[in-house]
């Protein structure tokens, strides 16, 4: 049996913290618990063997936290200059221990180390590296630590970009993190191509993309700049510091992505002018700091492939600091929006359909996984010969920030997927009779209001 969970971005959450006021948005421990729990339960009664545990991507949170910048150092750096004992090494690495020293993840990651003893079979986990943990596949040592994170054999060798699930030595699920099918978050632009061959080359996953620049240089970099700019006894006194500021670090969890801007000037309890009042200092900093870097506007513009009037506003806006002498609120705009429009996730069902081993004749695939999109659900592909296929997303393990959609309102949801697939001849326990390969999939969202 197959079991797929993806985007945990379990995060080195003490990045945000203000002088002993937490904002951990790692989930609790026993929400995996309750998950692993909820499984075992589902199959008291069938008769599997083993299980297959594939965590497809977007496991580790390695692009965003602060310490990238008390360092030199990118994120953006590119897998081979991750070289054996440099200073970028050790860096990621650095992140890397920052992240499990969280209380919340060391504990998650504890309930990964011990799945055994939830099913009483063999439990094989596999790790499949997402955009924000492409650098989980950088060196030797950077692999054996997250090897050593998830229980896995301490090797140092490559994680496998995708996965395939065999039935009976045929291959019957494609696993992917997902990230593949988003330009802006891959550096393959894989539109151009008739077929996704299953196996994608390594070296379009090592390279840095244009998500890897805006997480890094806008969405993380704000809530820094914030802090520095008022100082944290500022926002935790003043409510409408601290309101902003709870924004900022909020960003990640936002859908869709291009809704951001308007998810910050709907700070409640606060006038949109009231909310840039406060905001323009940090929006000035930000644009000295992308206009004075040789390298941040030129990567945002190739890397994101921003072109005709976007490229040139961005550009001439850029060049010229226009908001040196004050920045009007349109200015931010043209820096923002091409940007978080770029990084807008779809489904995009019409690349999933490309896939080699969907096209190819006589496959025997009938299903493909992926995350990324933080968005759980169920797609069917086609149906050859009687024979179903479908397009499987497995949502996120994270709190999300769903906009209405006028984009004008926002809300607060807890997320888990569980995504189940068994093969031929494993018994589905809700069917009694042969089905053949089944899945079984659950998206779950929760909702609790805070009490005032």
């Amino acid at each position: 049996m197959l079991i797929v969970m993806s985007d945990l971005h379990l995060a080195d959450s003490r990045s945000n913290n203000l002088n002993g006021r937490r904002y951990n948005h790692n989930l609790p421990p026993e929400v995996y618990t309750s998950y692993f729990k909820e499984i075992s339960e589902f199959l008291r009664d069938s008769s599997i063997e083993s299980i297959d545990l594939v965590l497809a991507g977007d496991v580790f949170e390695i692009t965003r936290s602060a310490l990238w910048h008390k360092a030199l150092l990118k994120p953006y750096l590119h897998n081979d200059e991750v070289t054996p004992g440099s200073q970028a090494e050790a860096h990621v690495l650095k992140v890397i221990e920052a992240i499990n020293r969280d209380e919340r993840v060391n504990e998650t990651l504890n309930v990964f180390r011990n799945l055994d003893a939830f099913y009483q079979k063999p439990v094989r986990v596999h790790f499949v590296p997402g955009n924000h943990d492409r650098l989980a596949n950088a060196s030797p040592a950077v692999r054996t630590r997250i090897q050593e994170l998830l229980g896995l054999t301490t090797n140092g060798t490559v994680f496998d970009n995708q996965f395939l699930y065999y039935d009976n030595g045929d291959p019957l699920v494609l696993v992917r993190h997902g990230h593949e099918y988003d330009r802006q978050n891959f550096s393959l632009d894989l539109r151009l191509l008739p077929e996704i061959p299953t196996i994608i080359q390594k070296e379009a996953y090592d390279k840095p993309v244009l998500g890897d620049i805006v997480t890094s240089e806008i969405v993380a970099e704000l809530p820094l700049l914030f802090r520095e700019h008022y100082g944290d006894a500022a926002i935790i006194a003043k409510e409408d510091l601290s309101r902003i500021y709870k924004r900022l670090i909020d960003f990640d969890n936002v859908r869709p992505s291009n809704a951001l801007v308007n998810f910050l000037f709907t700070t409640p309890g606060m006038t949109k002018s009231e909310v840039w009042k406060l905001i323009e200092p940090i929006m000035l900093k930000l644009l000295d700091n992308l206009a004075i870097s040789p390298d941040i506007g030129a990567n945002l513009i190739n890397l994101g492939h921003i072109k005709g009037a976007s490229a040139f506003t961005l550009r001439s806006v850029l060049r010229t600091r226009l908001w040196r002498k004050g920045l009007p609120f349109w200015v931010m705009k043209a820096v923002l929006n091409p940007a978080f429009k770029k990084s807008k996730i779809n489904t995009n069902l019409d690349l999933i359909m490309r896939e080699q081993c969907l096209k190819k004749e006589n496959s025997t695939v009938r299903c493909v996984v992926s995350g990324h999109t933080h968005n759980a659900l169920v797609e069917l592909l086609n149906v050859e010969h009687g024979e179903e296929r479908y397009y499987i997303n497995s949502g996120t393990f994270r709190n999300l920030i769903p906009s209405t959609p006028s984009m004008s309102d926002f809300g607060r949801l807890r997320s888990k997927a569980r995504v189940m697939i068994f093969n031929r001849f494993e018994r589905n326990p809700e069917y009694s009779r042969e089905t053949g390969w089944s899945f079984d999939f659950t998206a779950r969202h929760g909702f609790g209001s805070i009490l005032k």
